[in-house]
């Protein structure tokens, strides 16, 4: 099975709410870098239609990277690590609509290393153009001015953006500067190794070529569904929504409501509750110990809610979150605020849920 870059968003995690891209292609690696090692899934003998074969990523992984559990929004990880316990991450992110602007992604990165804004003109300066499988996209790198990891060593961000279809697809390596630098040739290989399936004519001479009509899988650009109908309780007033946000609310006073669509899998309700427990000091838990509800929702099918008090660094704050699942997309909606006002705002948060129509 051929995958494209945004249906490996989907099949990992987005579809997610962006898109990605692993593939595993056969190719030639750059003169300097190390060859990289055929994965256990590549190497297996498992017929193309097993369900061995259909869970081999998309893309061929380097030697000395070190597959690690993808969670939150991404739909694959990996880490480097030197001798020396220098170390580095590799991400592979799925978005759709919602993925923000070349400037603003970039200028997202350059603040994670503590750098300044560029400007629109600034950047076409700091793009490089780089193939990923065998459609056209741009890559950023940028390096630390000061000591940012562990006030020791500078950091390095190699970040690649493949845009098919609606669906965008980031795929990320940041940590220490030289490990970083060092492993360049490798994460370009990579890249060209994703399987993106063969440009047809018409899509070669395209700007953003279209996937191939063959390209179903975990990269799949997921349908359209446009923006679900709901009703919005009294109070509730409209905010901008934000790059990852499909709609935004304040909910009284402190209280901040958001909807996020992202892929198919999306991480999966157990890893994005532990998420959310974290994000109000409270300690992850199994799945059997989850402690959520179903509700029914207008439009079919189910809603999961997780109702969440903090504790310890995240005492006074509560959160409600609600998953919806759909063939083409997860839906997040989630209010969170003082944790007096979001109780009082319960009733609303789930009649709101309720009342979605997609």
């Amino acid at each position: 099975m051929r995958f494209h870059p945004v249906q490996l968003a989907a099949l990992c995690a987005i579809a997610f709410v962006g898109c990605k891209k692993d593939e595993v292609q056969v190719y030639q690696a750059p003169k300097d870098a190390a060859a990289p090692a055929p994965t256990a899934a590549a190497s297996s003998s498992a017929g193309a239609g097993s369900e061995e074969a259909s869970q081999r990523p998309p893309w061929t992984v380097p030697e000395g990277w070190t597959k690690k559990e993808a969670s939150g929004m991404r739909i694959a990880s990996y880490s480097v690590t030197a001798a020396d316990g220098r170390s580095a991450d590799v991400s592979v992110v799925p978005l759709g609509p919602a993925a923000g602007t070349e400037l603003e992604n970039v200028n997202r990165w350059r603040k994670e290393l503590k750098l300044a804004d560029l400007t629109e003109t600034d950047l076409a300066g700091q793009t490089q153009a780089v193939p990923i499988g065998s459609l056209p996209s741009k890559m950023y790198e940028m390096v630390s001015d000061t000591t940012v990891l562990d006030e020791k060593h500078k950091a390095r961000t190699l970040a690649a953006v493949l845009s098919v279809s609606g669906t965008t697809v980031f795929f990320k390596m940041k940590g220490e500067d030289v490990l970083v630098a060092e492993n360049k040739p490798k994460f370009l290989a990579w890249l060209k190794s994703v399987d993106t399936g063969e440009p047809s004519p018409s899509s070669a001479q395209a700007a953003a070529p279209a996937p191939s009509a063959d390209m179903r899988g975990p990269v799949t650009p997921p349908p359209s569904t446009g923006q679900p109908h709901w009703d919005v309780p009294a109070g509730w007033k409209p905010a901008a929504a934000s790059t990852m946000r499909i709609a935004s609310f304040v909910v009284g006073d402190g209280g901040d409501m958001s909807v996020v669509a992202l892929g198919p899998a999306a991480g999966g309700t157990l890893a994005n509750v532990n998420r959310w427990r974290g994000q109000l000091g409270l300690a992850s838990v199994a799945e059997d110990a989850l402690g959520t509800t179903e509700i029914d929702i207008a439009g079919g099918g189910k809603a999961v809610v997780a109702d969440l008090t903090g504790e310890g660094t995240g005492a006074g704050k509560k959160m409600l979150a609600a998953i919806v699942s759909r063939p083409d997309r997860t839906w997040f909606y989630k209010l969170a605020g003082p944790a007096a006002l979001v109780a009082k705002e319960s009733a609303n948060f789930i009649s709101f849920v309720k009342s979605v129509k997609y």
